[in-house]
């Protein structure tokens, strides 16, 4: 059974659609040579870093025990950590300007980010804070001069194959809640665009290789890659599946100089 709503998503740029009326959050983990860490961060800033004026980085390495059962902490040292970081936001708020960026936990330890204008005296605020409310509790403060904000933007802030990923993750998971049949394959359409006809021309020489088939052409008004190209083949979406076609696309479209913009389909439910 097909459903007429249309789930049109164009690689992860949706999330900034109200960058300017509220923070856009994310989360994504990644495998390092030891483990896996998880990064939570503030995508939308990433349109105005680094903010003029905010040039220092401040940040605390709070510590948790590494169990056989999980990389991350779980239980009461998980909800523990969350309020350390809810905590430390607050005196945040009250004793610097500041811009919190995002978190970061990996072998042991989290990492709470922000950039501040002035990091003067906010050590001692945090130190006073770990006294009064989490003794106890192993942590460090560190500060360092970031005007360029390189920690986020090349830290932090996901890379293309990251961003791929967590946009089909996010568009699996809306997919579920509609009550797709992910299993079920079903046409798909995709969006490229390209700077010229004859790369746009190439590009479709290696997709018909995939056995997709081109729907149509147009020119837009985008400066940039002002041709575009709408094509489809019938597929699943599985994360797994939707992640293996647009990496794939990604790949090819770059390779003739163009940009893969996104695909869309239908929910389709299942019988019965």
């Amino acid at each position: 059974m097909k459903l007429p709503i249309q789930l049109f998503f164009l690689l992860f740029s949706f999330l900034f659609l109200h960058a300017q009326d509220s923070p856009i959050w994310n989360t994504y983990q990644a495998k390092q040579e030891k483990g896996v860490s998880s990064t939570n961060l503030r995508m939308d800033l990433i349109e105005q870093a680094p903010i003029n004026g905010f040039d220092f980085l401040f940040y605390v390495k709070i510590k948790y025990k590494v169990t056989e059962e999980s990389d991350f902490p779980i239980g009461n040292k998980l909800k523990k950590l969350y309020k350390i970081k809810d905590a430390i936001h607050d005196k945040m708020k009250s004793v610097s300007e500041s811009h919190y960026v995002g978190s970061f936990m990996f072998d042991g330890s989290r990492f709470e980010y922000y950039y501040v204008k002035d990091a003067s005296d906010i050590e001692r605020h945090i130190d006073k804070l770990f006294k009064n409310k989490f003794r106890g509790e192993k942590y460090d403060v560190y500060i360092k001069s970031d005007p360029s904000w390189d920690l986020y933007t090349n830290f932090l802030y996901p890379n293309d194959e990251i961003k791929n990923f967590m946009s089909n993750r996010d568009t699996v998971i809306q997919l579920k809640n509609a009550g797709d049949d992910v299993v079920t394959p079903r046409k798909i359409e995709h969006y490229a665009t390209f700077a010229s006809i004859n790369d746009m021309n190439l590009f479709v020489v290696e997709i018909e290789k995939l056995a997709y088939t081109v729907e149509s052409k147009k020119k837009t008004e985008n400066e940039k890659f002002p041709h575009e190209i709408k094509f489809y083949r019938n597929n699943s979406t599985t994360l797994e599946n939707v992640t293996k076609f647009t990496t794939e696309l990604i790949k090819l479209a770059k390779d003739q100089y163009g940009s893969y913009e996104g695909w869309e389909t239908y929910v389709v439910k299942k019988k019965g």
